[in-house]
């Protein structure tokens, strides 16, 4: 067996305790991961402006991880471009675990199908931690649209004398390809125009400009109560309890449409278990504590918590679904 003299095995000027420690310097974790993650303050970017149902989720969720984590979770909003400059800030975000997204789905599922500049890629720039909820949205007429029912606006709707027009909160949103799928799945047409947000969008429904619109639970669920706009249908899977008399659009006769919108935490790619791990069971945890359950369900959302290749699977195939939809509704993709 051959022998080398020690001067040659161990570099000049290291002992030999320090040499043979070397090999286990790779095997720390990356990006500063460490097994007592969090050790410090994490900022989780919600991609919108404060007070919408992401910002909410997102408030709920950072209060529920730092009571169970033993560190602060600070909710920063960067809003812009349709949730694409919050989005991007995560995934160009170093791998430690603390910058976190908070987000709803059309960043990461329908913005990449509609934009050929979209600055990142959904299935490799991102790790999925947890899936929170999905939400829900109501199919809303004006209080005086003859429509009564789902079957009554698909009949109008297949009236050639003049088309439907309904509103959104803007190209591309969740709520805009919920319209599309829905009018494509009952086999009518219908101009869609589109609003700067969802405001704009409800006050001319409202004011009797706009046939019908898909938005969000928690953004309607006040003048669906005081009967100020009239809902045909709501996109849960089954009657929510809010809402009771509101049918589903499975029980009004169409199918395929689905919920819609989902919130959930991603990371930028390569965070370690040491971080995925304790963040997916704190999610898990959060729900099931009764004030936090309360919370999301006067939301109208819907828990459905599904972590790291699960999550993974529902991003995946949630971004096949809008991409299908853009091309049956012959929306172009933005350059």
């Amino acid at each position: 067996m051959t022998r080398f003299p020690l001067d040659q095995i161990f570099p000049k000027g290291l002992t030999r305790r320090a040499c043979l420690a070397l090999p286990l310097v790779g095997l720390a974790p990356r990006g500063g991961q460490a097994a007592d993650y969090p050790a410090r303050p994490v900022t989780l970017i919600v991609p919108y402006a404060a007070g919408g149902t992401a910002d909410i989720l997102a408030r709920i969720v950072a209060e529920a991880f730092s009571t169970a984590l033993g560190q602060s979770f600070i909710v920063e909003n960067k809003a812009g471009a349709s949730g694409t400059i919050g989005s991007n800030a995560v995934a160009k975000a170093t791998d430690d675990g603390y910058t976190l997204l908070f987000s709803a789905g059309g960043p990461l599922t329908i913005g990449p199908n509609l934009s050929k500049g979209t600055p990142y890629r959904t299935a490799t720039d991102f790790t999925p931690i947890g899936l929170l909820s999905q939400v829900p949205s109501f199919l809303v007429v004006n209080p005086n649209n003859p429509a009564k029912s789902v079957a009554e606006l698909v009949a109008a709707g297949k009236t050639q004398s003049r088309k439907l027009h309904f509103a959104s909160p803007g190209v591309g949103t969740s709520v805009h390809l919920l319209a599309e799928l829905f009018r494509l799945e009952a086999g009518f047409e219908a101009v869609h125009v589109p609003y700067r947000g969802g405001a704009p969008a409800v006050n001319d429904l409202l004011g009797g400009h706009i046939d019908f619109l898909f938005e969000n639970v928690p953004q309607l669920m006040a003048q669906v109560t005081a009967k100020s706009l009239r809902a045909l249908a709501v996109t849960a899977p089954a009657r929510i309890a809010s809402a009771p008399d509101v049918p589903t659009l499975d029980e009004a006769g169409v199918g395929n449409v689905g919920v819609g919108t989902w919130y959930g935490l991603l990371g930028p790619r390569g965070l370690a278990p040491a971080v995925t791990t304790p963040l997916a069971r704190a999610l898990q945890k959060a729900v099931t504590e009764p004030a936090v359950a309360r919370r999301l369900a006067d939301l109208g959302a819907d828990i459905d918590v599904r972590s790291g290749d699960a999550f993974a699977r529902f991003i995946a195939e949630d971004s096949a679904r809008w991409k299908a939809t853009i091309e049956r509704a012959r929306i172009e993709p933005a350059n």
